[in-house]
């Protein structure tokens, strides 16, 4: 299984099209399995990918792994502020702290959610993260930190809110301004709620199957969705509106993600393709190909210049 580093999309989302060129092929210590979840740090460089019993950290912009530790069921995965640890949410419901200093895992909280954890969600402030679990909550967790008898410092999560949902939760995503929390439910709806005070604000319907996959632009205004129904689904969150609904892949749509500070979506599919939306337009730039498998993942890059899809 190999992660690809796709190079040259700043030039695409200047031109609104373009090509693309692989400039590494994350391949010779690679997952033994699928490669479900990934994340790239705040300064993107490190990359963390999660298969069904490993975690690796990468060098993206070589792609060499740097380490691989022994983990749970990765479903999800998100790195703390400073980029020195990251959480993992696992099939058995776990959370699950690396620190790659050590390259070891230092924490497991058990019982975090009684269910898969699909989706983790870092608050902007970086005060600490959502998760969302077919459980049907989603929990809200603060970063801590603990002291040893050795004077050391270690991270803890500690969690502080619970919102309960009527069915199983598949993605959470929480606005760069960090005022709406939008969740994917089970039964093809997505909720908005107040991030602050946990008020119902806006049901979005319209999809035939799940929605697996959210994500939010920069500017907060629109929302993607990309669903098992083969279709993603561009929203207003001012009152909640569907702008257009594309077919998008031949299978499922695995994960959507907003190029940040442009209106421009890359999607992931189990037809083993990644694809390039202007969502302004309403048209297709650019497909990727390569993948000979199932595509369950993306990470883009904070300036947008590259995106790795596993």
């Amino acid at each position: 299984v190999d992660v690809r580093v796709e190079g040259g999309l700043s030039d695409s989302a200047a031109s609104g099209a373009g090509t693309s060129e692989v400039v590494q092929r994350l391949e010779l210590a690679g997952h033994r399995s699928d490669v479900r979840c990934s994340a790239l740090s705040a300064d993107d460089q490190l990359l963390a990918t999660a298969s069904n019993a490993a975690l690796k950290v990468w060098n993206p912009a070589t792609g060499a792994c740097l380490t691989t530790m022994d983990s749970g069921y990765g479903l999800s995965v998100l790195f703390a502020p400073g980029g020195r640890h990251v959480v993992l949410g696992t099939k058995e419901g776990t959370l699950e702290v690396f620190a790659l200093g050590a390259a070891e895992r230092v924490h497991v909280e058990e019982g975090a959610h009684e269910g898969a954890v699909w989706s983790l969600a870092a608050l902007p402030d970086g005060s600490g993260f959502v998760s969302g679990s077919a459980d049907k909550t989603v929990k809200f967790w603060q970063w801590s930190v603990v002291v040893g008898r050795s004077g050391g410092q270690s991270l803890r999560l500690a969690h502080v809110r619970t919102l309960r949902m009527a069915d199983d939760v598949l993605c959470v995503r929480v606005s760069p301004d960090g005022k709406l929390l939008a969740v994917s439910l089970l039964d093809s709806t997505i909720k908005v709620f107040f991030a602050d005070s946990l008020k119902f604000f806006l049901s979005l319907y319209g999809h035939k199957l799940p929605a697996l996959t959210l994500d939010i632009s920069s500017d907060s205004t629109l929302l993607v969705s990309g669903s098992a129904d083969k279709n993603i689904k561009i929203w207003g969150l001012d009152f909640g509106d569907c702008h257009k609904s594309l077919f998008a892949h031949d299978d499922a749509v695995m994960a959507a993600a907003f190029v940040p500070n442009t209106h421009y979506v890359f999607t992931a599919g189990k037809d083993k393709r990644v694809k390039y939306w202007d969502v302004d337009r309403m048209e297709q730039l650019l497909e990727l190909g390569g993948h000979h498998g199932e595509v369950w993942c993306l990470a883009l890059s904070k300036t947008g210049d590259f995106l790795v899809s596993g």
